[in-house]
């Protein structure tokens, strides 16, 4: 706009004029950066040889752009290295790694089948994910600076193909450090169809204000341990399903949990102190275990106004006057059918509460309910 008033013979001094033109020709250039760094906000892809052989897409949704970065088929570490300088460059939405280092031996894997040296610090990306991959059980561990993330928020790894336990806690030096709480920003952790056998206090050391999934489905998880989410204060969401957990007996702290999916696993019984750190619970899904039912201790019939659903399905449940641990829970829709006794085999729970009431000299404060659930 400037150089519009500028006129043939004008006394500017050459120095200015210099200046001035230098800022017209700029001036597009510095128009369309702070289009894609604020209206848009993301990274326009590089030349495909500069990043092959990932690819990488922009795709536009109105005024925001979509940064994608897809691997696949990596034949091993060494060609993400590569790399690295390029995708260390960009700020990207999601970073993909599908079907890679499928070819490395066994004896290779420690070099071969990890993550880039300083990935998490040097990687600037929303989402993480890694399907069917084939990974060191310490893949994460590779720094050299001071790990920090404060882009990714979500991080899924789905069938990785890594025997055992992973890695948590990395050694730099003689300081030992957790990978995942490098990432301060992380909203959603997600590791499903792995060999993951147990759940410490190593998983989440560090507080992690911001997490508010995890997703532990489908790995061989038999134990977890006391307190193991209890630096996740602001967590809502827990998936265990599909695991080998024999006890209901991990949470320590009160926890703001709303969804917590514990079928198809082994539990027999939920100890007695478990519901009093779970007053925000909304669903509990229990499908498939060994309960044969809730000790009426265990629960603070106060403190489950939130409690909207239960599902005991395909659940050994024993169906007598102990079934009076149903009022703990005046307000929630229970899923389950008896097993025993023989008299009310297969029946439907809540219905079979309802013939208990009057013979077991229950305070019924599910009545109402339980005749709309059953159409009395």
């Amino acid at each position: 706009m400037v150089w519009c008033f500028l006129k043939k013979g004008s006394s500017f001094p050459t120095r200015v004029e210099r200046k001035l033109r230098n800022f017209h020709k700029m001036l597009p250039v510095v128009i369309i950066s702070i289009l894609f760094t604020t209206a848009l906000g993301g990274t326009l892809c590089p030349l495909p040889e500069n990043i092959y052989p990932c690819s990488c897409t922009n795709v536009k949704f109105g005024r925001t752009m979509y940064t994608l970065v897809n691997c696949h088929h990596l034949a091993n570490t060494y060609v993400l290295n590569k790399l690295m300088p390029v995708l260390g460059s960009m700020q990207i939405d999601k970073f993909l790694i599908f079907a890679s280092f499928s070819g490395v031996s066994s004896y290779s894997m420690d070099r071969e089948a990890l993550m880039p040296t300083d990935w998490l610090s040097l990687l600037r990306a929303k989402e993480i994910e890694i399907y069917s991959t084939r990974l060191h059980s310490c893949f994460a561990c590779q720094q050299e600076m001071d790990c920090k993330n404060s882009a990714t928020q979500r991080f899924t790894i789905i069938e990785n193909y890594t025997p055992g336990n992973i890695c948590l806690m990395c050694k730099k030096g003689q300081v030992e450090y957790s990978w995942i709480g490098c990432m301060s920003r992380l909203k959603h952790f997600h590791y499903s169809h792995g060999q993951i056998t147990s759940v410490g206090t190593d998983m989440f050391p560090v507080d992690m204000p911001q997490m508010r999934v995890v997703n532990l489905t489908r790995n061989a998880i038999s134990t977890v341990a006391p307190g193991a989410f209890q630096k996740l204060n602001k967590l809502t969401t827990l998936d265990l399903s599909h695991n080998q957990i024999e006890n209901f007996d991990f949470f320590t702290t009160e926890m703001n949990l709303e969804f917590l999916d514990l079928s198809w696993n082994h539990i027999k019984e939920i100890d007695s102190k478990q519901f009093s750190h779970l007053t925000q619970l909304t669903q509990l899904l229990l499908e498939t275990n060994a309960v044969t039912g809730i000790k009426e201790e265990s629960c603070r019939k106060s403190s489950f106004t939130n409690l909207k659903y239960i599902n005991l399905k395909e659940n050994p449940l024993h169906c007598d006057c102990k079934i009076k641990w149903m009022l703990c829970f005046p307000d929630a829709d229970v899923e389950g059918t008896c097993d025993t006794p023989e008299d009310y085999e297969n029946l439907d729970i809540v219905e079979t509460y309802h013939l208990l009431v009057e013979e077991c000299g229950i305070d019924d404060n599910r009545q109402n309910y339980t005749r709309r659930r059953i159409g009395y």
